[in-house]
């Protein structure tokens, strides 16, 4: 049994590293699309307030109605 584990570690050994030496990590694009400019709106407003939070929301149409977690994100107060 002991043979049989070392040959197919060398085996998984030689083509892991036959892998590595012909993996090309560098590929062209097949669209281009020129950069854009995202605005968030918030680029005028000086923040007062950040923390980390979850959103949740009430699922009355279970049998059994309870609070779901819908996500976690940045919670920000604003000021313009």
């Amino acid at each position: 049994m002991a043979a049989t584990r070392d040959s197919h570690e060398d085996h998984y050994t030689s083509t892991k590293n036959a892998d590595e030496s012909n993996h090309d990590p560098q590929f062209e694009p097949i669209v281009s699309l020129p950069e854009q400019e995202i605005k968030t709106l918030e680029e005028d407003e000086e923040e007062l307030f950040k923390m980390q939070a979850k959103l949740f929301r009430f699922a009355s149409e279970n049998d059994l109605p309870e609070w779901k977690e819908r996500g976690t994100g940045d919670v920000k107060l604003l000021e313009a």
